[in-house]
């Protein structure tokens, strides 16, 4: 938007510039022709009758001045009203993009809260199965709890017993399988 308006103000800023320099050379060019008189010419005899073609044509010099200076002002100015009501359009189609952008961003961090209170209902589940099976595999004679751990998951595994007292995994982990004990060992480490 800010961009805009300061295309705006420069582009009224070159018109006043052009506008300024035509003016300035219409009026050393009629100046020019309009102010002197010729050194051959004889002096005239009633000075009145004389000035009268002078005054004429600067006259007609000036109005053919205002007559440009006028056609340039008012085709600019026809100009400058184009170019305002193409500003003024595409101002309003960029409000109306913004809104819209503005409306898609809320919609996304709407759907972004849905999806993560829905995960946070998901863990939370999830943790109260997990802490279940921690109580059932910790109250579990430490023989029976390995055979089951033996048939897991390793990833639930190590899951479980990176939750639970040390000393009950020590002592399930005691009559675990010693290759899948130790795949069970790396896992905790790297947890």
């Amino acid at each position: 938007m800010k961009l805009l308006i300061q295309i705006f103000l420069t582009s009224l800023i070159i018109v006043k510039i052009v506008l300024g320099s035509i003016f300035l050379y219409e009026i050393r060019f009629t100046s020019l022709f309009t102010g002197t008189i010729a050194i051959a010419s004889e002096p005239p005899k009633n000075p009145e009758v004389a000035a009268e073609p002078a005054r004429r044509s600067e006259a007609s010099a000036r109005a053919g001045v205002k007559k440009t200076i006028n056609s340039s002002f008012l085709r600019k100015k026809a100009e400058l009203k184009e170019k305002e009501k193409y500003l003024e359009k595409r101002k309003i189609q960029l409000v109306a993009l913004q809104e819209e952008i503005n409306n898609k961003i809320a919609a996304l961090t709407r759907l972004r809260n849905e999806i993560r209170a829905e995960m946070a209902v998901k863990k939370t589940g999830e943790d109260r199965k997990l802490k279940h099976l921690i109580k059932i595999y910790s109250a579990m004679k430490p023989q029976k709890a390995a055979s089951l751990i033996e048939k897991l998951d390793l990833k639930l595994v190590i899951e479980l017993f990176s939750r639970m007292k040390g000393d009950i995994v020590g002592d399930i982990l005691s009559f675990v399988d010693i290759e899948k004990a130790a795949k069970i060992s790396e896992g905790l480490l790297k947890k």
